[in-house]
């Protein structure tokens, strides 16, 4: 489920770090923890593991923001958005039943939020909180936009992560290891199969790069265990694959599992 928050600045001119996205984040934990410990532990220690791997997902994700009105734009070498006191938007994304609905709308409405580093702060109250409605459909093949950058990486002999773009022949194979994986930590692990017949299933194809680019977010900023991560967006893919297995990716994030940290965002086109 998909919703779009309304936050109103408490003030003008305040400083909105562009690396938002961990700060941002972190909120979102600390809502989820006062309303309900035990999923939050539950998503911070354990998520949803795949059987027999290390590998967790916390299966949410959320937009960048949407500023229609700064106080000016952003100068060459500045690391803020100098925020008007006009709202801004945000829409949050979570795989979740729709009976769980009314909690995340309580979770967010009419709350304060500050969004902080050790550099800047900017301080909200969510005016509203809107539920959409996206349908996914049948298995007919659609095309997305990815509006926040995608995590796919290949791990290499020294257990570092190659960051891979879409226009890489190994991003395909990739996405639908991940999307499989992500499906799997959900409902179990119940597919065996070689790598051509996955990608059958999932199939990827890159439609439009024109206006990709990559960005580096860094996670834990400032901090002794900080590390970035590279994603790239502003992509137009195809992709066809079971309903089922979509709309995990969908809701809580396409690509690696750092989607909570606001990665793989996608709207169809």
């Amino acid at each position: 489920m998909r919703f779009k928050l309304t936050l109103r600045p408490l003030t003008a001119y305040q400083k909105l770090t562009l690396n938002y996205n961990y700060p941002f984040s972190s909120w979102v934990y600390a809502r989820i923890h006062e309303s309900d410990a035990d999923y939050a532990a539950f998503l911070h220690h354990q998520g949803y593991q795949l059987e027999n791997s290390e590998k967790k997902f916390k299966h949410f994700t959320f937009s960048k923001f949407d500023i229609p009105h700064k106080a000016r734009p952003i100068e060459k070498g500045e690391d803020f958005i100098l925020l008007s006191d006009r709202p801004i938007y945000i829409t949050v994304s979570f795989f979740i039943d729709k009976a769980a609905e009314d909690f995340i709308v309580g979770l967010f409405k009419n709350q304060r939020i500050s969004i902080y580093n050790k550099k800047y702060q900017a301080d909200f109250v969510i005016e509203s909180v809107e539920s959409l409605a996206i349908p996914l459909g049948d298995t007919i093949a659609k095309r997305y936009r990815a509006t926040s950058p995608m995590v796919i990486a290949e791990k290499r002999p020294n257990g570092n992560d190659d960051y891979l773009p879409p226009t890489d022949p190994r991003f395909a194979r990739y996405f639908a290891i991940n999307l499989l994986d992500k499906y799997e930590s959900v409902y179990g692990k119940g597919m065996q199969m070689d790598t051509a017949s996955l990608e059958k299933l999932i199939s990827f194809k890159l439609v439009d790069a024109d206006r990709m680019r990559s960005k580096l977010i860094a996670i834990k900023q400032d901090r002794d265990d900080e590390t970035k991560i590279k994603g790239y967006e502003n992509f137009v893919f195809e992709l066809n694959a079971p309903a089922n297995i979509v709309e995990v990716g969908f809701y809580g994030g396409f690509g690696k599992f750092t989607s909570s940290a606001g990665m793989g965002f996608c709207e169809i086109l």
